[in-house]
Order: C-alpha cells, then sequence, then structure tokens
C-alpha cells in the first residue's frame, strides 16, 4: 500500500533537549508500518487464502449460502476485510510524512533519488505479492505514487511560492487555464465513485478515442476562455500561484495515471492538498483524509489516524536508520508472498 519515509532535519540536537509531549514522527512512522502490514498480510495472504477455499463459478445469489456452509471461511472473509480498513490508516500517513520530510529535509534531490532507488528495489517483489508475477508492468508500488507527488510538490514550491511574483511566468497561466478544467472533470468523473456518476464514467470509457479527443478540447477551450476572464483582473503572483499549483499536479498526476501506480492521480492530489494546507495539520490531514475517502468510500477508517496527527509534537524522535523504514516495504511483501507461496495459497508466474 504505502511505504515508510524520512524526515529529515536540519537541526541535530541532543537526546534530551526540547523534548516535548506527544507522538514523534518516528511514532508516527510505526503506527504507519504496523497498519500497512496489517493491510498487506489481509491483501496477500488472507486473500489468496480465500481465492483458494472459495468456489470460482460461484454465483451471487450462492455465495449466501455457501458461507453459511462454511462459518469458518466466512468469519474470515470479515476478518479480512477489517483488516483492510486497518490498512487505510498508513497512506495518509505516509503522505504527512513525505510533506513533513519536505519541508525539513537537506536535499529533495537525495530524498527523491532514495524514493526512485526503493520504488524499482519494490517492484519485484510488488509484483509477486499482489500479481504472484515477477513481471507486472499493469500496477506499480506505491513509492512511485510517493516520489511523484514530491516532485510535484517541489515544482509547486518553485512556481508557486519562489517565483510568484515573476512576471515572465505569465505564458504558464494561459497554459494552466486550458488544462484547469479537464482537470477538475478527470478528477471528478474518473477519479471518483458516487453512484450518480458511474453510468458517466461507463459511457466516457466506452468512447472511441476521436469522441474523447473532441470532448476534451472543449472542456479545454472553455476553460482557456472561463480563466481568461475570471483571471483579467489577478496580479502576477495571483495568477502564477494558479499556474504553479494546476500544471505540476496536471503533469505529475497524469503520469502517475499513465503507469498506474497505486493510488494514481488521487494519490499525487492528495499530497499536493496535504502540502497546500500545511500550516494547518489538523486541516491538511482531514482534507487529504476527505480527498481520499470521496476516491473510494473506504477510505473512510483514515480520519481516525486525526487522533495521532493531534498529538504530533514536530520532533523527530528515537534516531532510526532510515534506510531500515525504506527496506520494511520490499522486505515484508516479499516474506507476505514466501509465506503464501509456501503454504500453497498462491503460485508463481513469470509474467
Amino acid at each position: 500500500m504505502a511505504e515508510l519515509v524520512e524526515t529529515e532535519t536540519a537541526e541535530v540536537q541532543s537526546p534530551e533537549a526540547g523534548k516535548k509531549k506527544g507522538l514523534t514522527g518516528t511514532a508516527i512512522k510505526m503506527i504507519a508500518l504496523v497498519a500497512m502490514f496489517i493491510d498487506h498480510f489481509a491483501a496477500i495472504v488472507l486473500t489468496d487464502y480465500l481465492n483458494k477455499v472459495t468456489p470460482e463459478d460461484l454465483a451471487p445469489e450462492q455465495s449466501q449460502a455457501w458461507f453459511s456452509e462454511h462459518p469458518g471461511v466466512a468469519l474470515l472473509n470479515v476478518i479480512m476485510g477489517i483488516m483492510r480498513l486497518i490498512g487505510r490508516f498508513g497512506f495518509p500517513l505516509f503522505v504527512f510524512l513525505i510533506v513533513e520530510g519536505f519541508q525539513h529535509t537537506r536535499s529533495v534531490k537525495k530524498y527523491a533519488m532514495n524514493l526512485a532507488i526503493f520504488a524499482l528495489v519494490s517492484e519485484l517483489p510488488f509484483n509477486l505479492g499482489f500479481r504472484s508475477r515477477l513481471l507486472a508492468p499493469e500496477y506499480q508500488n506505491v513509492f512511485f505514487t510517493l516520489l511523484l507527488g514530491l516532485l510535484c510538490i517541489t515544482f509547486i514550491r518553485l512556481l508557486a511560492e519562489q517565483n510568484r511574483d515573476n512576471e515572465k511566468l505569465r505564458p504558464l497561466f494561459y497554459l494552466a487555464a486550458f488544462l484547469a478544467w479537464p482537470l477538475l472533470l478527470y478528477a471528478v468523473l474518473f477519479q471518483s465513485i458516487p453512484g450518480y456518476v458511474v453510468v458517466i464514467m461507463t459511457k466516457l470509457n466506452e468512447m472511441q478515442a476521436p469522441v474523447f479527443v473532441i470532448l476534451f478540447l472543449s472542456a479545454a477551450l472553455i476553460s482557456l476562455l472561463l480563466f481568461l476572464l475570471i483571471g483579467a483582473k489577478w496580479d502576477t503572483a495571483r495568477r502564477n500561484t494558479f499556474s504553479g499549483i494546476i500544471l505540476p499536479l496536471s503533469l505529475f498526476g497524469m503520469i502517475a495515471e499513465l503507469l498506474t501506480t497505486d493510488y494514481s492521480f488521487v494519490g499525487v492530489l492528495t499530497i499536493v492538498v496535504m502540502y497546500l494546507l500545511r500550516k494547518n495539520k489538523t486541516l491538511a490531514f482531514s482534507m487529504a483524509c476527505l480527498t481520499l475517502t470521496i476516491n473510494n468510500p473506504s477510505e473512510v477508517t483514515a480520519f481516525l489516524m486525526l487522533i495521532p496527527i493531534a498529538k504530533y509534537n514536530g520532533e523527530r524522535g528515537m534516531k532510526v536508520n532510515k534506510y531500515l523504514f525504506y527496506a520494511f516495504y520490499p522486505v515484508h511483501i516479499g516474506l507476505l508472498y514466501v509465506l503464501a507461496f509456501l503454504a500453497g495459497f498462491t503460485g508463481f508466474a513469470l509474467k
């Protein structure tokens, strides 16, 4: 699901200096780690077992009767569902740590490089754990999402904050205005699943490419005209802030979609939401959870993590080698796959 990430700080403090009550960054990581393990144990071991013991050709109308005859399997199915809901605690916590780490890291370049390296390292165990195949190019692990989110907020800081008064960036406003409305439509129609848009999504997915392109260009032209009117009285800072948010989100969100990373566009969007509202951590975390829940109602349990976030004291906490946190992701997924494989719950294929 999600990974543990570093929260580097520029200051070096003695172990006893400036200690505060509450939860440290390390404690937040440990909560996220436990939630992630619970989620992945259910998603890999329990899911493979249930798939093995449940008849493949079981019709929906027969399922209730079959589970009544097999109460142990039915109970395990409920337990698995609960564990997956607990697993929803993880991703927003990792997003929180990404944003915290971004604000305090000595080197964003090094931070991004670490994420990129472990994204590549994690891909094979991720494929085995969730696809039982060594090669599964249709779905990438969440390290890629976290990396793209980090790059996205890096560009937002560069364009929307550090260069917000730069008049030379004015042409970017027109491109952002062109993309803003299609981006919003995509986020609403393709990234959320309320019942009232399911029919619309189905029809759009059935459309031929030329029709879809025409609809996109029509929405983009309307968007351009709309924001040219709205932004006519905007000053340079406001235009650059608008451009500096829309363009990076469009770029890195679409890359996440093309790569089909875990959480994809909505994952990058969640990181952006958390970053933009970072001055109020409770609000930032709440809106990030809301973003995830609109996309997938099962993410609603993530709101429970507002409790540890409210107790976060802003300190790094116990010093642990950051690479242990990085390595935990591919190692534990690989071990869970081995456990499921040795137990006979799953198989192995090259691709």
